[in-house]
């Protein structure tokens, strides 16, 4: 089918998609040896007969079999070069069971109550890759990218009409995977998040976050499966819909999973689950269907529902949002009142001891200055890595990810190199600044397709081959130019922001002053916007706190939209407060006061232009006494190259190593768990604490004799047979390990009978146990069954997407709810066993 017939009609009628495809597949009893896409092959009558089900019962989207059928997934069954033929096969079992529908209901004559659709999309599903990208894990954005591409070129050319990338719960692997579809195949795409009871994906997503930066590039329905049932998708659709331009999808699954018979059993009826639809349709969802338990009786549910109450045809109303909008990993941040103030800070431009330390590979400087700027009101951090004889991209890809890391806003990406600024636009999780492109033939060649392709918004300076213009006129000829060419590369207006280049008043006043009269004419001209880097009017010079908030002022009276500025400034923080609270009505008394306030102070200073030197840089290291708390700091902080200084102080100062690790790195882990389980901090920021606190740990252990480190216990850990999905069991590992665990890492899909020989040979003081999948979360009870069966008194910690307490309780487990609640959760059960000193290996 042609793309414009799926996106026309989403925009005009109510579509459902249709339900799951595993829990049918395990009610039918087969084999997962090689796999659910294995089944495609071996059992393609059961396939097809699911896709004829939800075809029946009246769905318009067909997923495909293919949820893990990328090279990753499939190479755990031997299949990982069979990417093409496991997609070309799925999308022609979807075709033949639409086909098949179709054919029987025209044999039946006059088959009036049939609820087959006569506009029926294949949707060809793409699961997530089962590894954590950087930051988190080892997996670079660059590798994501290659696999989800193959996967999605593999579905067109089987046939699919639509991509469905789905159940995501990282928002820089969706990136991935959106870019990828987007420059391999000319299919509609959707983009389809997890998010938590809370509104947020484990990486700390907002909905709000996900929706502003997947429509720039490209996603065609926004929408949100799994996790959660019906009731809890209510707020999630409303959050959705009232920010999204773009048509929203919702796939609940059918409640929460009870164990029956051994069984993990999804109880919500067909009618509660459409009654549930009901209402996340009148919060204005374009597509309904179902997740994890849903089944064609809850399809044929919601189709009636929607043939009966939302069978006219709407008009889709995009949302509107006013404002300058960028957005990070976990906010969108919304500026309505001037202006957007970008963090100026970390530069090393003219920084010696900076770019010493940047070149050594320390990046402390870059996480406090992010976080010192976000704590002073900076709406965007800029990022500049311009240090001289040294690898620009791969310095712009590490501090993105350390500033990210750091502050939750958006960045500013800084370089005249196209090569660091894809660098900083790949790893950057969100909708960026870009800084800059010029009127340079080839600046324009090579940064304009970089903003288009990351969705980002860029900054436009007013110089060419010729250098900076001295007049108005040359420089709104090279706006113009500028202009132009963003316009041919399909960029917005409003995502251009044109810095007219204001130059010291040390050198001459009246360049400063026809810059601020520059602003109101590109407004007017071009629509665009409009920004300065306002520090550059003071270079040179005394007072530069002074002139910059002076200059700022006259620029925001003129309508300036964004500045580059240092926030931690006081007297720029008390222009800003005292424009914003202006009348407009009294900008021109305003801005008389302040220009005499600018020019005689330009003008007194004026013979000291050059004659002052910029403060040098604090030593990062000047502390000779450090405490544990700074220890902890340093962890909470995930400052690897802090946590290193201060445990290697700590020991110079004969602090004994196993008291650090004790009182002062698990004291900072701690507060993270606290901050995790409060929702302050995510995984990401949970992942490089962790990473920082090894580094200490590793100090630490390297300093004690043999055998002398003491273990909080030996837990092991485990995902359980039938199940390969390991992140969240590598999480638990990374936490158990940190807070003085001796963990013993099975892997995935292990049996009942090795993870008891191992208990047995570690004399483990509890099991761990890690399961995704319904179909596979009663292998954990089988597990507990055989340690009681063989008079074995060692507990049992569960967790995963699908358990929950109830399951727990159950069958004689504890429940872990997350990775550092199973930390909690293992340290009771040790301090339990200390204080019993039960014996606990019977024969």
């Amino acid at each position: 089918m042609e793309k414009p017939l799926f996106l026309n009609l989403v925009r005009q009628k109510i579509l459902v998609i249709d339900g799951a495809m595993g829990t049918t597949v395990m009610q039918a009893g087969v084999s997962l040896e090689q796999g659910f896409e294995g089944l495609n092959f071996l059992h393609p009558d059961l396939i097809v007969s699911i896709h004829r089900g939800y075809v029946e019962a009246g769905a318009n989207l067909i997923e495909t079999n293919t949820f893990g059928g990328n090279r990753i997934k499939l190479a755990e069954y031997g299949a990982g070069d069979k990417v093409k033929a496991v997609n070309a096969r799925a999308v022609e079992l979807a075709r033949q069971a639409i086909a098949a529908a179709r054919a029987e209901v025209k044999a039946a004559a006059g088959a009036a109550a049939s609820l087959v659709q006569p506009d029926i999309f294949v949707a060809g599903s793409i699961g997530p890759l089962g590894k954590l990208l950087q930051p988190m894990g080892e997996m670079t954005f660059d590798e994501a990218y290659a696999v989800f591409a193959e996967q999605a070129r593999a579905l067109k050319d089987g046939g699919a009409d639509i991509l469905c990338i789905e159940t995501i719960s990282d928002l820089q692997e969706m990136r991935a995977a959106l870019l990828a579809a987007k420059d391999n195949t000319n299919l509609p795409v959707i983009c389809s998040l997890t998010y938590d009871e809370n509104g947020k994906t484990v990486t700390g997503t907002t909905p709000e976050a996900a929706v502003y930066l997947l429509e720039r590039l490209g996603a065609d329905v926004i929408a949100a499966n799994c996790s959660t049932g019906p009731a809890q998708m209510e707020k999630l659709t409303q959050q959705l819909v009232g920010c999204a331009s773009v048509p929203v999808m919702i796939m609940p699954n059918a409640g929460s999973p009870e164990l029956i018979d051994g069984s993990a059993v999804y109880k919500m009826t067909p009618e509660k689950f459409a009654g549930f639809a009901e209402k996340i349709l009148r919060q204005g969802a374009a597509i309904i269907g179902g997740c994890c338990g849903t089944t064609k009786e809850h399809i044929c549910a919601v189709r009636n529902l929607v043939d009966k109450k939302f069978s006219a045809t709407v008009q889709f109303a995009p949302a509107k949002v006013e404002g300058i909008k960028f957005s990070s990993r976990s906010r969108l941040v919304i500026v309505r009142k001037a202006p957007v103030i970008v963090g100026e800070k970390i530069n090393p431009t003219g920084r010696k001891l900076f770019q010493e330390e940047l070149k050594a590979g320390i990046f402390t400087r870059v996480r406090k200055d992010a976080t010192a700027q976000t704590e002073a009101g900076a709406h965007l951090l800029d990022i500049n890595m311009g240090v001289p004889d040294s690898n620009e991209p791969a310095l712009m890809e590490k501090a993105v990810l350390v500033a990210q890391n750091a502050a939750s806003l958006p960045l500013s990406i800084d370089s005249p190199n196209p090569a660091a600024l894809e660098a900083g636009l790949k790893n950057f999780v969100g909708i960026p600044l870009v800084n800059s492109v010029n009127g340079k033939a080839s600046s324009l060649k090579t940064v304009l397709p970089l903003v288009k392709k990351y969705g980002a918004k860029v900054i436009a300076l007013l110089l060419d081959e010729n250098g900076v213009p001295e007049n108005i006129k040359d420089k709104s000829a090279i706006a113009e130019k500028i202009v132009a060419a963003a316009d041919q590369a399909g960029l917005g207006r409003e995502n251009i922001f044109v810095d007219g280049l204001t130059l010291t008043v040390g050198v001459s006043l009246a360049p400063a002053l026809e810059t601020l009269q520059l602003i109101a004419l590109i407004k007017e001209k071009f629509g665009t916007r409009t920004i300065l880097g306002v520090s550059n009017v003071s270079h040179g010079m005394p007072e530069r706190e002074k002139l910059n908030a002076y200059y700022l002022m006259l620029a925001l009276l003129e309508g300036l939209d964004a500045a580059i500025v240092d926030p931690t400034a006081k007297e720029t923080q008390a222009v800003i407060k005292e424009f914003q609270r202006t009348k407009p009505s009294d900008y021109p008394k305003l801005k008389v006061q302040y220009m005499k306030k600018f020019t005689e102070l330009a003008e007194a200073w004026k013979n000291m232009y050059k004659k002052v030197k910029r403060p040098a840089d604090e030593a990062l290291t000047s502390k000779t006494r450090v405490t544990l708390k700074d220890a902890a700091a340093a962890v909470i902080a995930g400052d690897r190259d802090e946590v290193k200084f201060c445990v290697e102080k700590l020991i110079e100062n004969n602090e004994p190593p196993q008291k650090i690790i004790e009182s002062g790195l698990i004291k900072g882990m701690e507060q993270v768990g606290g901050w995790f389980s409060a929702g302050k901090y995510f995984l990401p920021q949970v992942v490089a604490a962790a990473e920082a606190m090894q580094v200490g740990f590793d100090l630490c252990k390297a300093r004690l004799p043999a055998g002398s480190l003491k273990s909080a216990g030996t837990i092991i850990l485990a995902t359980v047979k039938g199940d390969v999905h390991d992140i969240g069991k590598n999480i638990v590992k990374m936490m158990l390990e940190n807070h003085g665990f001796n963990v013993v890492d099975l892997g995935k899909d292990v049996d009942k009978e090795t993870i008891v020989a191992a208990a047995l040979q570690h004399k483990a003081a509890a099991v761990a146990l890690s399961a995704l999948l319904t179909t596979t979360m009663s292998q954990m009870g089988e597990v507990a069954a055989e340690l009681k069966s063989r008079g074995l008194d060692i507990p049992v910690i569960v967790g995963g997407a699908v358990v929950n307490q109830s399951y727990a309780d159950k069958i004689g487990a504890t429940f872990g709810k997350d990775a550092l609640a199973s930390v909690q959760v293992a340290r009771e059960i040790v301090d339990k066993l200390a204080a019993n000193a039960a014996p606990r290996y019977l024969r």
